[in-house]
């Protein structure tokens, strides 16, 4: 049973689904591959975005009600995809899964890492949060130095892949990474981060049985059941060790610094 903690199902909400007759789509697409329970997570860009909570609690039910009329036996919970600024609050019901006051999806720019992000990861790890880092296989300075992956799982960050990033739907730059990383020992889960059943889909059957066949069927539950269930339910992740990457770059002085302030290597 697939377990998707990544996805932007909620109607006319964000750049997910467009409708509620997308959404429709969007649950047959991702129960067809599978899935059993949804993790609603639509896009948090500011602090001014909470305002919207409202609206967010109100399409929430609706997809509920979607998914009772097309005789689907999903569950679905609800959560947030919060993107890192300064000044980013994680104090409302919305931003960790189900309110559990722990698990967390965050991200940030796909072209860089801006230099607040690893203290505001590391701050958040150490006052009890688990943040979730969402598609750091897309982020093209983890691409040009993948040690950047292995630095946050140091810190106590986990790592979230979208799964059409094994299958090249991303490009090839981003299936490369994602395969290095899942080599590598740092990812914690595999989603979907389904936007609508085209160019985002939500299914992820193809997924489960790639990584199964490359990887074991042990990791693919692990990655799209296991962790996904404990983090819905707030429980601690064994982890793997991770395996480090050989760094061949520098990196920004400031990242660099606050690493070695950890007592992590920042060469």
């Amino acid at each position: 049973m697939i377990i998707d903690i990544h996805s932007h199902i909620l109607p006319a909400y964000d750049d997910g689904a467009m409708d509620e007759e997308m959404t429709r789509k969007m649950l047959h697409q991702a129960y067809e591959g599978g899935t059993r329970e949804i993790v609603s997570t639509s896009h948090i860009l500011s602090n001014a975005d909470y305002d919207r909570q409202p609206e967010i609690f109100e399409k929430f039910e609706l997809v509920k009600a979607i998914a009772r009329k097309e005789k689907l036996d999903m569950k679905f919970h609800l959560a947030s995809e919060i993107y890192m600024h300064p000044d980013t609050i994680v104090d409302q019901k919305v931003s960790t899964f189900d309110d559990n006051k722990k698990y967390m999806l965050v991200e940030f720019s796909l072209r860089t890492i801006p230099e607040f992000v690893p203290e505001m990861l590391f701050n958040w790890v150490m006052v009890g949060y688990q943040p979730i880092l969402a598609h750091p296989e897309r982020n093209l300075k983890i691409f040009n130095t993948p040690a950047y992956a292995y630095k946050f799982a140091q810190m106590g960050v986990l790592l979230q892949m979208n799964g059409g990033s094994l299958l090249g739907i991303f490009g090839e730059h981003a299936k490369s990474l994602a395969h290095d990383l899942m080599d590598h020992d740092l990812i914690h889960f595999i989603a979907s981060d389904g936007h609508n059943v085209y160019s985002r889909p939500i299914f992820l059957g193809d997924v489960y049985r790639y990584v199964s066949d490359r990887w074991g069927q042990e990791r693919a539950v692990e990655l799209m059941e296991t962790n996904p269930r404990k983090a819905i339910r707030a429980e601690k992740i064994e982890i793997r060790e991770p395996i480090p990457f050989a760094e061949n770059t520098k990196k920004p002085n400031k990242i660099r610094n606050f690493l070695q302030k950890l007592g992590i290597s920042g060469k």
